[in-house]
C-alpha cells in the first residue's frame, strides 16, 4: 500500500468511526489556503493547499479528531501528515476552563520525522492559551516548548476578528535554525462565515530561529486567504 494511501485510509476509518460512535457529537471541514502555515512557517512552500478535519466530542469534556493533509519540505521532498488528538476539558470556574491532551504527528514517506507532543491549556469565553511540550520536534533531536494565545472578537453574527501569538522553544543537542533558540509567530486577521462556508483574511508572521522544522521558510511575512466549508 502506498504511504499516502495509509495515511488517507486512516483518517477516512476515523471519521467513520466517529460518526458511528454519536452522530450528533461529530463534525468536520475541508479547507483551502492561499499558503497553509504552521506556527508561523510555511508547509506549503508559499502555494495553496488543501486539508481535511474530523473531530468528535464525547462526554464528560473529552473529545478527539484528526487532520490530513501533505507537507513540503526541504530538501525538495514531499510527504502527507496525518495528525492526530484526544483531550479532555473540565470546569475551573464558571468563565474558565481547563483542558489537557496528546497529539501525534506522522509523516508517511519520511517517518522519522514523526513526534508527539502533549499540551495543557485555559479556555475562556473568547480566548484561550496552551503550553505543548515535545521531547524530540520534528525528530530534531531537541525538546520542545510552544506556548500560543489565540483570541476573537465578534463584530457581527457572521463576522469576527482573530488573533494569534505563538513563542516556539528548542532545548539539548539537535537540529536548530541558525537564527537562535527561540521563534515567534503572530496571525491576525478577520473571518466571515455565512451558512457552513467560512471566509478568512489574515496576515502571518514568524521570526528566526527555534527548532528546525525541515521546512523552507525565506517569506517570513505574508497574507493568507482561506475558504472551509463544514459538515
Amino acid at each position: 500500500m502506498p504511504p499516502s494511501s495509509l495515511s488517507i485510509r486512516c483518517f477516512f476509518w476515523a471519521a467513520l468511526l466517529m460518526a458511528g460512535a454519536a452522530r450528533a457529537d461529530w463534525g468536520g471541514s475541508l479547507a483551502l489556503q492561499s499558503d497553509a502555515r504552521e506556527r508561523g512557517i510555511s508547509y506549503s512552500d508559499d502555494r495553496p493547499r488543501a486539508q481535511a478535519t474530523v473531530a468528535y466530542d464525547g462526554p464528560a469534556g473529552w473529545y478527539g479528531g484528526a487532520l490530513l493533509t501533505r507537507m513540503n519540505f526541504y530538501p525538495p521532498r514531499t510527504s502527507s501528515l496525518l495528525q492526530a488528538y484526544a483531550g479532555r476539558v473540565w470546569s475551573l470556574t464558571p468563565e474558565l476552563d481547563g483542558e489537557a491532551g496528546l497529539q501525534f504527528s506522522h509523516f508517511d514517506a519520511i517517518r522519522r520525522y514523526d513526534y508527539a507532543e502533549a499540551y495543557v491549556g485555559l479556555l475562556g469565553d473568547r480566548w484561550s492559551a496552551r503550553l505543548h511540550a515535545s521531547d524530540d520536534y520534528y525528530g530534531t533531536g531537541l525538546h520542545s516548548l510552544y506556548a500560543e494565545w489565540n483570541g476573537h472578537q465578534p463584530l457581527t453574527e457572521s463576522l469576527q476578528l482573530f488573533a494569534h501569538a505563538g513563542l516556539l522553544g528548542g532545548w539539548g543537542r539537535g537540529q536548530r535554525d541558525p537564527g537562535g533558540r527561540f521563534r515567534a509567530d503572530l496571525r491576525l486577521g478577520a473571518a466571515w462565515r455565512v451558512g457552513l462556508v467560512e471566509l478568512q483574511l489574515a496576515g502571518v508572521w514568524a521570526s528566526r530561529g527555534g527548532p528546525s522544522t525541515w521546512l523552507p521558510h525565506e517569506r517570513r511575512g505574508t497574507v493568507v486567504l482561506g475558504a472551509s466549508v463544514a459538515f
